[in-house]
């Protein structure tokens, strides 16, 4: 009887342990997403933008991933992981992984001829580059992110975030860069027009002289870092293309003859009640990681530095030229980027050539803004002004929120509500351990044989206990 009621209380005990095992089953799967990420600063949590974009697809997307095997492998599963994150959130998102050696018709018919994630939606694809999505702060530009460093930025959430959105929007936009007047152009643009065609935005360069008018499709004309004066002729063009409804992106470049030269430039900004002192900002520093020369502004309030503000992503500015408002009637004028009240304006541009930034008498005092957006009574965009551009090159765009705020202000611009804020995770970077074979051996008898061994004997003396009792 006693034997009897034993089994049946072992068995009843083994019923309720396998119930409980799969309660708690179902009730995890039930959870869907859920985790707790431990990591440091959070680095496998996504977004708020990134959860909402993924939410917001309706139909298929598939993630292609084509893999080069000779690239460093801990850099492409960060990649493959950050999508299996994204396939949770939204399973209509399908990752799926190819070798590029053994794949060659595949990737050519996507163009592909080094590791890169191809986002497609039917006929529609998207490209993004792996070797893109990292960059290292401790190294020189051009350098390989891959080499020895002691940390990289890994940017694969924006890129493939900002991919996604591009991919399931229809709207494509036009700005054309202006030249003619030594301004910047693609070639030294070339990651900020990158960026913005992964958000279909196409930029294009163009010559009034040429032309003669701003084309009917553009959504915007950007202006950046000229050198010389516009004519009386372009002028008048830009006018009548801003009467019309169009757009204007003005990045001033440092000149020292800005003062005398600039008419046309700056009754441009005068029509929309922004001033040009023909001074450089100057931000007196206690601390040496910035020349002077070189401003980190404060940010106003406004939908374009908003997320850069709450995600601490600052704009650096170099070699900016100090920006006064007035208030013009049927506009707004909303301050972006401002210097602190220790800044002044330094009026010996020449002085400034020769290095030379002592503050006297005929400097203008601080503050200073840097930059204004300018919309209309009813609130629709019109212009954005910003007293420098060197922020905006290659060398200097991928430094904090450089790329960011330009990117945000052309989509403030063409009204593209798909602006992307996500700051770039900073990684350690992985250590390789190199084990000799005695230490090979010694993990791989102590796991496969000596660790299972132990777990039977304290079975087998268990058992052997309680037959006894």
């Amino acid at each position: 009887m006693g034997k009897w009621i034993s089994r049946t209380n072992a068995t009843v005990i083994s019923i309720a342990a396998i119930g409980i095992f799969i309660v708690l089953t179902l009730f995890l799967n039930s959870l869907g997403t859920f985790q707790v990420d431990l990591t440091q600063n959070r680095q496998n949590t996504l977004s708020d933008q990134t959860i909402s974009t993924l939410k917001a697809i309706n139909e298929p997307v598939e993630a292609m991933v084509f893999i080069n095997p000779q690239d460093a492998q801990v850099y492409t599963r960060e990649v493959t992981d950050l999508l299996q994150e994204y396939h949770k959130i939204n399973n209509k998102l399908k990752v799926k992984q190819y070798d590029l050696l053994q794949n060659p018709e595949l990737a050519r018919q996507y163009g592909v001829a080094e590791s890169t994630v191809v986002l497609k939606q039917g006929e529609r694809t998207k490209a993004i580059q792996i070797y893109n999505m990292f960059t290292s702060p401790d190294q020189q530009d051009g350098q390989d992110a891959s080499s020895e460093a002691s940390s990289y930025q890994f940017t694969g959430e924006q890129k493939l975030t900002s991919g996604l959105l591009s991919l399931t929007s229809s709207k494509t936009y036009k700005a054309y860069l202006l030249n003619g007047h030594n301004e910047f152009d693609t070639a030294t643009l070339s990651l900020l027009a990158q960026q913005l065609s992964e958000e279909n935005i196409n930029m294009s360069e163009l010559s009034l002289a040429q032309e003669g008018a701003v084309p009917t499709d553009s959504s915007v004309l950007m202006i950046v870092a000229p050198q010389t004066d516009l004519s009386d002729a372009e002028t008048k063009v830009i006018r009548e293309y801003m009467n019309k409804g169009g757009k204007l992106f003005l990045s001033l470049g440092f000149n020292e003859k800005a003062k005398t030269d600039w008419k046309n430039i700056d009754s441009l900004m005068n029509d929309y009640g922004i001033t040009d002192t023909h001074a450089v900002a100057v931000e007196p520093k206690g601390q040496s990681l910035y020349d002077p020369l070189t401003i980190v502004p404060e940010y106003g309030n406004h939908e374009i530095t908003d997320k850069l503000a709450s995600s601490n992503l600052y704009t650096i500015m170099s070699l900016s030229i100090a920006l006064k408002q007035e208030a013009k009637q049927g506009l707004t004028v909303t301050p972006l980027l401002t210097t602190t009240s220790n800044s002044y304006g330094e009026t010996n541009l020449s002085g400034l050539l020769e290095s030379k930034t002592e503050r006297d008498n005929n400097d203008l005092a601080g503050p200073f803004d840097l930059g204004f957006a300018v919309g209309s009574s009813d609130g629709k965009p019109k212009a954005v002004v910003l007293g420098g551009s060197t922020f905006m090159m290659d060398q200097s765009i991928q430094q904090q929120g450089n790329l960011d705020f330009a990117v945000n202000s052309i989509n403030y611009l063409v009204g593209n509500d798909s602006q992307v804020t996500i700051r770039p995770k900073t990684q350690d970077q992985y250590q390789t351990a190199t084990l000799t074979l005695p230490q090979a051996r010694a993990i791989l008898i102590s796991t496969v044989i000596v660790f299972p061994l132990l777990f039977v004997a304290a079975g087998v003396f268990l058992w052997w206990r309680r037959r006894r009792a």
